[in-house]
């Protein structure tokens, strides 16, 4: 991949930002992120990834394949705009971001992981989880097997878990949204397992800077995620920032504002450094050059 144009290092009109929502969840997850990102002149994508957005049944339709080539067309047409481009997740999100990162075709110049869940093993997280091993043996089984979303919805602000709380009585009543987004198949489950499995086997190939942003207080995916994924990441840059006074679903949580700020910082440094080795690489002499200096 060539190095980023001097304009594009310059201009943050030129730099993208692909942002993806988590498992069962909707873009709206993203939103404050995404505004912070506009307020200083990033172009933001949030698609929303196929068999999300509707009831069980379209998800259970989907597969993690159906995830990231949704994903992966989205950034395809942010790039047709950028020339610099950065793509972070959110939970099963981060999994999928980190899967275009890996691949050179992508051009990815930095990733950004929040609450990148490998398994689940919060407080919170329920017994079906262990049903994965039958639904492998038996596949019918996961459009059977499901689990109703409970408090605290993978968050500390109660106000939120209010909010949510009102929106599922007024589905289980057939009123607004269909009460079957508030409710995840084990189905579903075992295509996170899917794609968190083949994750493993090629993030060693992610050689762009990376964040990981997780909560110390996260009780659906424990930091003990944050540490693996750096662990498994290629990167020569990368690190771990552990957050306190939110929960699982850090975008909209209490501590959004320490999510953006430091999402910010990243992308700034991250756009400093691959300017310094831009100009770095302008300087040396071509190849050509060299042999005729030796």
């Amino acid at each position: 991949m060539q190095s980023p144009s001097e304009h594009a290092l310059t201009s943050p009109a030129r730099i993208g930002v692909l942002l993806l929502h988590g498992l069962t969840g909707m873009p709206s997850e993203m939103r404050p992120l995404k505004k912070a990102l506009e307020a200083e002149g990033y172009q933001v994508a949030v698609p929303l990834l196929p068999g999300h957005g509707a009831d069980a049944s379209a998800l259970l339709a989907s597969t993690w394949g159906d995830w990231l080539q949704g994903a992966k067309t989205a950034l395809l047409a942010l790039r047709e705009t950028c020339d610099v481009v950065f793509v972070g997740g959110l939970s099963m999100g981060s999994l999928l971001a980190a899967m275009l990162s890996a691949d050179p075709a992508c051009g990815v110049s930095g990733l950004i992981m929040i609450s990148p869940t490998l398994f689940y093993d919060g407080s919170s997280t329920p017994i079906t989880r262990y049903l994965l091993p039958l639904v492998d043996w038996s596949p019918f089984l996961g459009r059977i097997l499901s689990w109703k979303e409970r408090p605290p919805f993978g968050l500390k602000d109660e106000r939120l878990q209010k909010i949510i709380a009102k929106s599922i009585e007024a589905a289980k009543q057939g009123e607004g949204t269909n009460f079957g987004l508030f409710e995840t198949h084990v189905g579903a489950l075992r295509q996170l397992k899917l794609l968190a499995r083949v994750l493993c086997q090629q993030a060693a190939q992610v050689q762009c800077a990376a964040l990981i942003l997780h909560s110390m207080e996260d009780t659906i995916a424990t930091p003990k995620n944050a540490f693996e994924m750096y662990q498994l990441l290629g990167s020569a840059q990368k690190q771990v920032c552990l957050l306190q006074g939110g929960d699982h679903v850090l975008t909209v949580d209490l501590c959004k504002g320490q999510v953006n700020q430091a999402v910010l910082k990243f992308i700034e440094e991250t756009v400093l450094s691959l300017a310094a080795n831009s100009n770095h690489m302008q300087c040396l002499p071509r190849a050509s050059e060299q042999v005729q200096a030796g």
